[in-house]
C-alpha cells in the first residue's frame, strides 16, 4: 500500500485523532470527520480523505505516532500549542529500539527492524520518547526561586539525618516557617524506621536528585557489597557528630518528632508510588543529557518532584531474595546503636522489615504500563506544571 495512507493517519493524529494504525489501515476509503469548534466561518465536523500527500521527508517513528495517538485520547484532542509536533519530532534516548517503521505503510525493508503495528509496541518503548518531551518541560519551567523567611530567633537548633525522603520534606517544611537547621549546638536527629521503607525511600529520592539504576540493580549493587547506602547507614551518619559531642537522637516514632523540632506539627510523608518514582528516574536520566549536573538536581528535586502528579500504585518493596540480607543488615545497626548509646525516641526493634509485600509491579498490574499511564497523562493535562502538591499536616 502507498504510504499515502501513514501520511493520511499522521494528519488525522496532528488533528487530534486517536484511531488505531490497523483500524486506519484497513477502512478502506471511507473519509474521516474532525471535529472542530463550532463557529460561522468553519463547520462544526470536516470530512477529510484517509490519505495524504506526504508533508515531510520521512515518516515519524511508529514510537512517536502511536504515543501522540494515546495522548489525544487522554486529551480528547485539545492538546496545547506545539505538542504534536514535539511528539512525532521526539528523540527516544536511552537503551531501546531505533524509530521503527509502520507496519502496511509500505514495502518491506531488506534489512533492519522490521514494520510494526504501534499498537503492539511494548510501553517502554512509548515512555522513551515520553521522557525526552517530559524533560523539555521541566528545562523550561525552570528552578524556582525560593523565598526563605527570616529565621526565627527563638527555635529548636537541630540537624536531620537517616531517611533521605522524609528528612528533605521535614527541612523544606521547617525552612518556610523560618527554622532553618543549623546553629550552635544543635540535636541531631536520626530519622530511621523499618529498613525496607529507608531503602525504598533513599532510592526514590535519588530518582529526584541525580538519577539512579533501577530499583532491582540498585539493590542488587548493595547486596552484593554487603553494605547499606551512606545515608541510611545510620550509625555511620550519627558517628562525626557524636565525636563533636553533639546530642544524637535516634527517632523511630515520627509523633515523637514534633517536640524534638519545637513545633505543634509536621508533614506526613509518603513513599511515592513505584510509577511515580520509575518515570522521575528516567527523566532524570535525559535532564543529565541536557543540563549541568547540579542544576539537574535541582531542577529534579525543585521543579519536578513538587509537581509530578501522585498516583494510587504502592512503592517499591523488597523483594524476597534480599529479605534476609536486609534484615541481617538492620540486626547489625541496632546492635552497633545500642552500643554507641545513643537516646532514642521510639525502639530500636523497628527498624527490621516489615512484613513481606507483593512487588509494585505485580500490585500495579505492570509497572511500565503504569509509568507510562503516567506520562500519558501529564502530556495530555499539562496543569502539573502549576501544581505544587499540598503536605499534608500531622495534627
Amino acid at each position: 500500500m502507498s504510504d499515502s495512507r501513514a501520511w493520511g493517519w499522521v494528519a488525522h493524529l496532528r488533528d487530534g485523532g486517536s484511531t488505531p494504525w490497523a483500524e486506519w489501515l484497513t477502512a478502506g476509503d471511507r473519509p474521516w470527520s474532525v471535529e472542530r469548534p463550532r463557529s460561522v466561518e468553519r463547520p462544526r465536523s470536516v470530512e477529510r480523505s484517509r490519505d495524504h500527500e506526504p508533508t515531510a521527508r520521512v515518516l515519524p517513528g511508529a514510537q512517536q505516532l502511536e504515543l501522540l495517538r494515546r495522548v489525544n485520547a487522554g486529551s480528547r484532542g485539545r492538546l496545547a500549542d506545539g505538542l504534536a509536533d514535539r511528539i512525532l519530532s521526539a528523540a527516544a534516548p536511552g537503551r531501546g529500539k531505533p524509530d521503527l517503521a509502520l507496519a502496511g505503510a509500505g514495502p518491506e525493508p531488506a534489512w533492519g527492524p522490521r514494520p510494526v503495528d504501534p499498537a503492539e509496541l511494548p510501553a517502554h518503548e512509548l515512555t522513551r520518547v515520553a521522557t525526552s518531551v517530559l524533560a523539555d518541560d521541566v528545562v523550561g519551567l525552570g528552578v524556582p526561586e525560593v523565598t526563605s523567611p527570616r529565621a526565627r530567633l527563638w527555635r529548636r537548633r537541630y540537624r536531620l539525618l537517616g531517611d533521605p525522603l522524609v528528612a528533605a520534606e521535614l527541612r523544606a517544611d521547617l525552612i518556610a516557617r523560618g527554622r532553618p537547621p543549623g546553629g550552635r549546638r544543635p540535636t541531631v536527629l536520626v530519622l530511621a524506621g523499618p529498613y525496607d521503607r529507608l531503602l525504598a525511600d533513599t532510592w526514590s529520592r535519588r530518582c529526584f536528585e541525580r538519577s539512579s539504576t533501577g530499583w532491582p540493580e540498585w539493590l542488587r549493587f548493595w547486596r552484593e557489597r554487603d553494605a547499606l547506602p551512606t545515608r541510611v547507614d545510620l550509625v555511620r551518619a550519627a558517628q562525626p557528630w557524636a565525636a563533636r559531642h553533639a546530642e544524637v537522637c535516634v527517632v523511630t516514632d515520627p509523633a515523637r518528632l514534633p517536640r524534638l523540632l519545637g513545633v505543634r506539627s509536621l508533614p506526613q510523608v509518603d513513599t511515592p508510588g513505584a510509577d511515580v518514582a520509575e518515570l522521575g528516574r528516567r527523566i532524570a536520566t535525559v535532564l543529565g543529557l541536557l543540563v549541568p549536573k547540579e542544576d539537574r538536581a535541582a531542577l529534579m528535586s525543585q521543579t519536578l518532584w513538587p509537581r509530578i502528579p501522585r498516583t494510587t500504585t504502592p512503592p517499591v518493596v523488597v523483594p524476597p531474595e534480599h529479605r534476609d540480607w536486609l534484615a541481617a543488615q538492620a540486626e547489625r545497626q541496632v546492635r552497633l546503636l545500642r552500643r554507641a548509646g545513643y537516646a532514642v525516641a521510639g525502639d530500636l526493634s523497628d527498624l527490621a522489615p516489615g512484613p513481606a509485600q507483593r512487588e509494585a509491579g505485580e500490585a500495579a498490574g505492570d509497572l511500565d504500563a503504569a509509568v507510562l499511564e503516567l506520562a500519558v497523562r501529564m502530556l495530555a493535562d499539562p496543569s502539573w506544571k502549576h501544581t505544587v502538591w499540598m503536605r499534608k499536616e500531622e495534627r
